[in-house]
């Protein structure tokens, strides 16, 4: 094997002496690609870290309870979809650290301490209810009907890890267990939750499902559309059909008012109406309650949270939707801004989660400026620790900050334009599978901030910087360059080599600074 060693931008092959750069120029330039920034970083290895936990270890993702947004579900599923940004946008011929990270959350996911809850919540909740004298009977299973608040993340999860990879182990009989006891277990697939979540979309006759009972949430809802539409690039289905049925719906119900443009907190189905902070009633003593709030000012006539959310997620499937309503929207939430940040207006649903969801919605729809202050104004708000080169937020008791708060931060931080929409509706064709990567990086060593094959310039961009505290070499391997075709090796924008193509190529570096690496077909 061929090997390449860089020493302070000097590059000697194999033993020889050092090659003296030319004066060609490198054709591509890496920073026109999208690259990880120190914070992303620093909170991507967090993630990873909590990924290599044991799967019944939740350490670093404790909450008050399992009941609201503290939960382990959402903070696993947030965590997955900024991974799948990275692996998408800024790390595509970098497979080996996402990948088994991935796998991992879908792994843990499945536990029984992060679906339990549905037992409880199974039975009703009486605020959602125009009149209960008794409980629904309790329910273990927690895909078979409902609870869209989980099966929803979870196929959305497998369905992003089978397209960004093409393992398809999750689709084997019996791969997916529910075990509420001994005696009691419930066995799944993919296809078969897939089908699960699609026959209640279809046959609902509101066409969409419920997260609790009689409740059915703008936000959770987009969460099976991007299944389904998933489920048919790798498996060439049409269950993502059924999407126009539920937006039909949306549309029907207002579930963003088009007058205000404000999202609807959730539609209740047997009063059939629309709870929003514009019309705050649920036809049952909770009224007592939420009509003076908003009546009084005490809740907002808005929720950045549900408007990021809903905005980010749905802009996958229906752009030009969201984008005439993204305007006004930050209109409404935005308090104030300067050159430096910016505020979002008080938001008592999802009040430490704000941030994260509108900033990830102001990348998605283009607007950089905006999400670059929110991020800045909420890193002021939460303050973020540093441990090791990582970074992430802590849980404040107090609820002024939960762990939610900083994964949701990493998917703004994530996410560039159109990033969820292309990460959806252009995935990779299977020849993506043959095309030159990286692999055997010695992370967390040496840190890959980009790694990207431009399958129309012929050319394999790698940026790296030091782990913290690394010194020394570090290497990594180039893999799938064809043996009859030559190649250029550039450093830093200058050609250093020109070689006929092996499999591996190794690179060796040293942990001295940054570089950005671009091999070229000739």
């Amino acid at each position: 094997m061929r090997k390449v060693f860089l020493f302070s931008g000097l590059i000697v092959l194999g033993l020889s002496a050092g090659v003296a750069v030319s004066d060609p120029v490198c054709p591509v330039d890496p920073a026109s690609y999208p690259g990880i920034g120190l914070e992303e970083m620093a909170q991507l290895r967090w993630t990873l870290k909590l990924a290599s936990q044991p799967l019944d270890d939740f350490s670093n993702m404790e909450g008050a309870n399992q009941l609201g947004m503290q939960a382990y579900r959402y903070q696993i599923a947030f965590m997955t979809y900024a991974l799948a940004l990275e692996q998408y946008h800024k790390l595509p011929a970098y497979r080996e650290l996402i990948q088994p990270a991935m796998d991992r959350f879908i792994q843990k996911i499945i536990q029984k301490p992060v679906w339990e809850f549905w037992g409880e919540v199974s039975r009703g909740v009486p605020t959602l209810e125009p009149k209960r004298d008794r409980p629904y009977p309790e329910v273990h299973d927690p895909v078979g009907d409902i609870n869209i608040m989980y099966s929803g993340h979870l196929g959305h999860m497998i369905g992003l890890y089978e397209m960004l990879f093409r393992d398809f182990h999750w689709d084997q009989p019996g791969s997916i267990v529910f075990a509420w006891s001994e005696d009691e277990k419930y066995v799944y697939d993919n296809p078969k939750l897939q089908q699960a979540m699609w026959k209640q979309m279809d046959e609902n006759p509101w066409h969409s499902i419920a997260c609790e009972p009689n409740a059915v949430f703008p936000e959770c809802n987009q969460h099976p559309v991007l299944s389904f539409i998933l489920y048919d690039w790798t498996h060439g289905t049409r269950l993502a059909d059924v999407r126009q049925k539920f937006f039909d719906f949306f549309l029907e119900r207002k579930l963003i008012d088009p007058r205000t443009h404000a999202t609807a907190g959730y539609y209740l189905i047997k009063q059939d109406r629309v709870f929003s902070l514009q019309s705050p009633r649920s036809e049952n003593a909770y009224d007592l309650l939420t009509v003076p709030a908003v009546a009084l000012g005490l809740a907002g006539k808005g929720s950045a949270s549900a408007d990021g959310w809903t905005g980010a997620f749905m802009h996958a499937w229906q752009p030009e939707f969201i984008e005439r309503h993204y305007p006004y929207q930050r209109e409404t939430n935005l308090k104030e801004a300067d050159e430096e940040g910016a505020r979002l207006k008080r938001d008592i649903p999802g009040r430490p989660l704000k941030y994260g969801y509108f900033a990830a919605y102001a990348r998605e729809v283009g607007d950089d400026e905006t999400a670059k202050k929110l991020i800045a104004f909420a890193d002021q708000k939460h303050k973020p620790q540093w441990r090791a080169g990582m970074l992430y937020y802590p849980w404040d008791k107090s609820a002024a900050s939960i762990h939610l708060t900083g994964h949701l931060l990493f998917l703004a931080r994530a996410n560039v334009k159109d990033g969820l929409l292309k990460l959806h509706q252009q995935p990779w064709p299977e020849s993506h599978f043959q095309e030159p990567l990286i692999e055997k990086v010695d992370y967390p060593r040496v840190l890959v901030t980009r790694a990207i094959y431009d399958r129309e310039k012929k050319a394999l961009i790698v940026s790296t910087r030091p782990g913290p505290g690394s010194q020394g070499q570090a290497s990594f391997q180039v893999r799938n360059l064809s043996s009859d075709q030559s190649y250029a090796l550039w450093l830093d924008g200058k050609l250093v080599k020109q070689f006929q193509g092996q499999d591996p190529f190794v690179v060796e570096i040293p942990l001295d600074g940054s570089y950005d690496l671009v091999v070229t077909a000739q």
